[in-house]
């Protein structure tokens, strides 16, 4: 195929047909939508924006909103001389409360006017405590909609994970001074025939309907694929058939890091936000050697749905 970019070594594009969806018993198919988004408060200044995006989100999908304020404790036991230790625990906790009721205070005042429905619950938990908690509070919702972490918020990494590991709930992330990515535009989703792309193309689905189109970004496929005559050709037909148009673009390994590339083709096509699995390797490994889902995490200045 004629090569568009230095970088790129082929680009199709698949269109759905124009034809109406066939009828069923049920009525006509529709859109898929997110019916129940939730969100987490661990203070007023980190987390406002991915309450407004969740909001939006609510409002365009008609779902409910469940936002769980949640302080953490972080007093670590043994660390301190008999009897000091218990008293630690209890002024740690009664701090943390204290956070607690400040945002459930702001939030009564920033959902004044708001049209969506929703609903609140609040806790405030021992740090070990955290992951099982989102994973029992969380396991019902579609999507979860939450600060990028590395931007000077402690707890988002944590809850990122808890939310991908512990409750397996897909999660957009929004880094500061961005807002829900609107409907309509483009956007760019990292594809390498894994599992975890697979899980956060069908977790971006609502979204994924209501672009303009997808740009299948995909970087230096294995020269002995089992799709290497039409690398990206599946996942291009999955998304026709849910009503979509997409691109394949299939890039060179120009960069170091798989994030810096997809970073950079979503500015040259103008993405208004990226769908990509999450922790292909151990969170260990990327921890102490860097990823894809790190490096992406750390530098994106647009909103990241992952899931895995």
């Amino acid at each position: 195929m004629r090569r568009k970019e230095s970088q790129c070594f082929s680009k199709r594009r698949f269109c759905a047909n124009d034809r109406p969806q066939r009828k069923t018993d049920m009525g006509k198919a529709g859109p898929m939508s997110y019916k129940i988004i939730a969100t987490i408060l661990t203070d007023t200044n980190q987390s406002a924006e991915a309450l407004d995006a969740a909001i939006a989100l609510a409002d365009r999908m008609d779902a409910h909103l469940d936002v769980y304020v949640v302080t953490i404790s972080h007093t670590e036991t043994n660390n301190y001389y008999i009897g000091a230790e218990a008293l630690m625990v209890a002024q740690q906790t009664t701090d943390a409360m204290a956070e607690r009721e400040a945002i459930e205070t702001w939030l009564s005042q920033r959902m004044r006017g708001e049209v969506v429905r929703w609903s609140s619950q609040a806790a405030t938990v021992q740090g070990p405590a955290l992951t099982g908690y989102l994973a029992r509070k969380l396991r019902f919702s579609d999507l979860v909609v939450l600060p990028r972490p590395y931007q000077e918020n402690p707890e988002a990494a944590s809850l990122v994970e808890a939310c991908l590991f512990a409750a397996e709930r897909p999660v957009l992330m929004i880094p500061k001074g961005c807002k829900a990515p609107d409907a309509g535009g483009h956007v760019l989703m990292g594809w390498n025939d894994g599992a975890e792309a697979l899980a956060a193309a069908r977790a971006a689905m609502p979204l994924l309907e209501q672009a303009d189109i997808t740009d299948i970004c995909i970087i230096d496929p294995p020269m002995h694929a089992a799709d290497r005559s039409d690398p990206g050709g599946a996942m291009a037909q999955y998304l026709m058939r849910h009503g979509t148009k997409s691109e394949v673009a299939v890039l060179a390994k120009t960069e170091p890091h798989v994030g810096d590339i997809l970073l950079r083709r979503a500015k040259e096509v103008g993405a208004k936000m990226i769908v990509s699995g999450a922790y292909s390797h151990s969170r260990l490994r990327e921890a102490v050697f860097g990823g894809a889902t790190r490096n992406l995490l750390e530098m994106a200045d647009l909103p990241i749905l992952m899931s895995r």
